[in-house]
C-alpha cells in the first residue's frame, strides 16, 4: 500500500464517524484472504434488495462526514492513482446520497485496480439500486472471480448469483457490440484493464452479442514453437467463449504467393531449390469433448494442413492428416488457476498423394493463470518420426529419429487500449535422428502482439529468431542455421464466427553451407471461421 500514514489516518478518521468499518479500504489482494471481513453495509444498501428510493433516502450529513468528505477529497487529489482511496470516497459519497459520485469513484477506483474486489461489491450494488441489474450482476460476478472465498463473494452469492466457470471462464475473449462505445468485460487476452469498469454498460456472458475482440489466428509453419502456442490459445479462447459446447471448429483457408514452396510444414530438410508459386491452403483445428465434468475435459480432435500448388509444382502438394485426443484438468495452484493437458496426435503425411512419413507425438501443457490475469504457458513435447525415403546412405542421410521439445511463453496484459496483450515465448529443441546431418539442437525466441485498431479491425505482428546447431554434419563446410521471422496480419472480422485477412511475411535461414542457405516470403488473402 501506497502512502501509509495517509492509510492510517483514513482508517482512524472512518472508524471515529460510524460510516465505515476499519475494513472498508481494503484491496483485492486482502479480500482474496478467507479470512477477512468485508465492510460493513449502510442500512441504505441491504444488498441486492435495496431500491433507487433507499439509495437517495438518508440522513441529512453530519458535521464529522462533512469533514470525512474533504479530507478524502483531498487525499485523492494529492494521490490520485490509490484505488482504495477513490473507493473509500465512493462509500461516503453513497452516504451522503451523492449517487453518481459514488459510482465515478468506484470506477476511478477499478480504472486504477480492475481486481479490486469489494469496488465491484459496491458498484454491483450501487448500479442495481438504479435499477440495472444486468450492470449489477457483472460487476458482482467479478468478485466471484476475484475473491472467491471472502465474505464479500458469500452475500453475492446468498443473492442467488452463482460462481462462474473456474479459470477458462477468465480468459474469455467475449465478443461486444459493433456500435457500443465501452467493452463488455475483463478480457485475458484482448482487453485493457483501465477499461473493465465500464463493462457494467453491457450485458455478461453469455449473452454477449455482435462482434469478437478476437479474430483467427493464421498458422503456417514458424519452425518454432509459435505454431503450438496458436494452437492452445484456440482451445482456450473456445472453451471460454462456449464452455458447454462439446465442439470447437477451427477453419482457415486462403490464397497465398510463396516464393519457396518447397519449405513445407513437415520439412527437416531445407536444401530445397528455391520455387515460387501461387498457393491454396487449408488448415482446419477440430476439438469433440466427449467427457465433460465440472473441472476437466476429453475427447477427440483432428488438425490437417493441406496445400496446392501451381501445376509444374504440384509435388509439393501437401496433406497433413492429423488425428488425436485429448484430456485436461483445471486445479488451483498456489492461488493461481492451472490448466493442466494431456494429448496424443497422429500425424500421416503425404506429398501429391504419396506418402512421405508419419509421427506419434505426445505433449502434455500447463497454463497457469495468474490473479491478476496475466499467464503462463509451458509444454513439453516428445515425438517419433519415420521418413519413407532414408537415403543412399541411412547412418548420414535418415530423417527418422525422435524430437524432444520444451517450451514456456508469457502473457502480459498493458495498459494500454489498443496494445491490450504482449506475448513472449522460447524453445529448445533437440532431434535424434539417425541420419548425422540431421541431428540438431535449437534455440529459438518468438513474440507477438495485437493491434485493436476498431472493433472489427486488428493488425497482429508476429517475429521469431532462433540458432539451430548440427553437431555430427558430415561436409567439411558446417550447416548451422541462424534463421529469423517476421510475419503480420490485418484482420477483419465480419461476423462473430468470419474474418478476412490479408498476410505477408518473410522467413530467413543464414548458413555459411550454401546448400542450406535459403529463404523464403509470403503475401495473400484468407478467410478464418470459428466456433
Amino acid at each position: 500500500m501506497t502512502d501509509l500514514n495517509g492509510h492510517l489516518r483514513t482508517l482512524v478518521l472512518t472508524a471515529w464517524t460510524g460510516v465505515f468499518s476499519v475494513h472498508g479500504i481494503a484491496t483485492a489482494q486482502d479480500v482474496a484472504n478467507p479470512g477477512f471481513t468485508p465492510a460493513s453495509q449502510n442500512s441504505d444498501s441491504p444488498g441486492l434488495a435495496s431500491t433507487p428510493d433507499q439509495a437517495t433516502s438518508v440522513a441529512p450529513p453530519s458535521p464529522a462526514q462533512m469533514r470525512m468528505l474533504g479530507m478524502l477529497q483531498q487525499k485523492v487529489a494529492s494521490n490520485p492513482n490509490h484505488s482504495d482511496s477513490w473507493r473509500t470516497l465512493g462509500r461516503l459519497q453513497k452516504a451522503l446520497g451523492d449517487v453518481d459520485s459514488s459510482i465515478e469513484s468506484n470506477r476511478k477506483a477499478l480504472e486504477l485496480d480492475p481486481f479490486n474486489a469489494a469496488a465491484h461489491f459496491d458498484l454491483g450494488q450501487l448500479l442495481h439500486g438504479l435499477s440495472r441489474p444486468e450492470a449489477a450482476r457483472s460487476h458482482l460476478t467479478e468478485v466471484l472471480k476475484i475473491a472467491p472465498s471472502s465474505s464479500y463473494a458469500d452475500q453475492v452469492r446468498a443473492m442467488g448469483i452463482e460462481t462462474p466457470t473456474p479459470a477458462l471462464a477468465q480468459l474469455a475473449a467475449p465478443t461486444s457490440s459493433a456500435t457500443a462505445a465501452e467493452p463488455s468485460a475483463i478480457d485475458w487476452m484482448t482487453s485493457d484493464p483501465a477499461n473493465v469498469a465500464q463493462a457494467s454498460e453491457l450485458p455478461i456472458p453469455p449473452n454477449f452479442a455482435g462482434v469478437p475482440t478476437q479474430t483467427v489466428g493464421y498458422e503456417i509453419q514458424t519452425f518454432d514453437g509459435s505454431d503450438d502456442l496458436e494452437n492452445r490459445l484456440r482451445q482456450l479462447e473456445s472453451e471460454a467463449e462456449s464452455p458447454t459446447s462439446p465442439f470447437r471448429i477451427f477453419l482457415e483457408t486462403g490464397l497465398l504467393y510463396n516464393t519457396n514452396v518447397t519449405l513445407t510444414p513437415i520439412s527437416r530438410d531445407l536444401a530445397q531449390d528455391e520455387q515460387a508459386s501461387f498457393q491454396w491452403f487449408a488448415s482446419p483445428d477440430l476439438d469433440w469433448k466427449l467427457i465433460r465434468r465440472e473441472n476437466s475435459r476429453a475427447g477427440l480432435m483432428f488438425r490437417g494442413y493441406f496445400t496446392a500448388n501451381e501445376s509444374q509444382f504440384q509435388e509439393f502438394n501437401l496433406a497433413s492428416f492429423q488425428p488425436g485426443a485429448f484430456a485436461e484438468r483445471d486445479f488451483l495452484f498456489g492461488g493461481n488457476e492451472v490448466i493442466g493437458r494431456m494429448e496424443y496426435v497422429f500425424s500421416n503425411d503425404f506429398f501429391d498423394g504419396n506418402q512421405v512419413g508419419d509421427r506419434h507425438a505426445g505433449t502434455a501443457s500447463f497454463t497457469v493463470i495468474r490473479p491478476d490475469l496475466n499467464a503462463w504457458y509451458g509444454y513439453t513435447t516428445i515425438a517419433q518420426s519415420n521418413f519413407e525415403d532414408d537415403g543412399v546412405t541411412p547412418t548420414q542421410t535418415s530423417l527418422d529419429g525422435t524430437t524432444l521439445t520444451f517450451g514456456a511463453s508469457h502473457f502480459k496484459r498493458t495498459n494500454w487500449e489498443a496494445l491490450p496483450m504482449v506475448a513472449l515465448g522460447t524453445d529448445l529443441e533437440y532431434a535424434n535422428t539417425k541420419g548425422d546431418d540431421y541431428r540438431y539442437l535449437s534455440i529459438n525466441l518468438h513474440g507477438s502482439t495485437d493491434w485493436q485498431i476498431s472493433a472489427r479491425w486488428k493488425f497482429t505482428p508476429t517475429w521469431g529468431v532462433g540458432y539451430r546447431n548440427y553437431p555430427d554434419f558430415t561436409d567439411p563446410i558446417g550447416r548451422d542455421e541462424i534463421f529469423w521471422r517476421v510475419h503480420g496480419k490485418l484482420s477483419y472480422q465480419l461476423t462473430e464466427q468470419l474474418s478476412v485477412s490479408a498476410v505477408a511475411g518473410h522467413d530467413r535461414f543464414a548458413s555459411d553451407n550454401e546448400d542450406f542457405d535459403t529463404e523464403r516470403s509470403e503475401v495473400g488473402f484468407l478467410i478464418g471461421f470459428k466456433r
